[in-house]
């Protein structure tokens, strides 16, 4: 798969804040990521609080670990197509310094992202969701 195909144009809300950027799409993540930093910059970090606390995720990023602070609860607009409700990302301190959003599996497989050549895109437009 090229970059292109894993990379994706995404718009991020919190109370009427957006910012729009690239993320990555990663099939084999259990969890949706976003960095500390851009969860603070948009206004949306949630830290944990007792008896919440941090934890340490298992990742491919340069350290092999990754350490969850809080959560961030954003509307998305993915590839141009709004998405319905609002999605929960986990907060990231220690996300690889170029990277800070991305999308993973459940995300994935609950937007029924497909992959192409032109790159990822919903299968059906509006993004619907089935409970079975």
């Amino acid at each position: 798969m090229k970059t292109e195909q894993v990379l994706a144009d995404v718009e991020i809300g919190y109370k009427g804040k957006t910012l729009k950027l690239k993320c990555l799409l990663d099939t084999g993540a259990s969890l949706s990521i976003i960095s500390k930093d851009l969860a603070e910059k948009i206004g949306a970090f949630i830290p944990f609080e007792e008896p919440k606390k941090p934890y340490i995720i298992r990742t491919a990023d340069e350290k092999g670990k990754l350490k969850i602070v809080g959560e961030s609860l954003l509307e998305v607009v993915f590839q141009g197509i709004e998405v319905p409700g609002r999605v929960l990302f986990e907060v990231a301190e220690n996300l690889r310094g170029d990277l800070h959003l991305v999308i993973g599996r459940p995300e994935i497989d609950k937007w029924d992202i497909i992959f192409t050549p032109e790159g990822p895109r919903p299968r059906k437009v509006p993004i619907e969701f089935e409970l079975i």
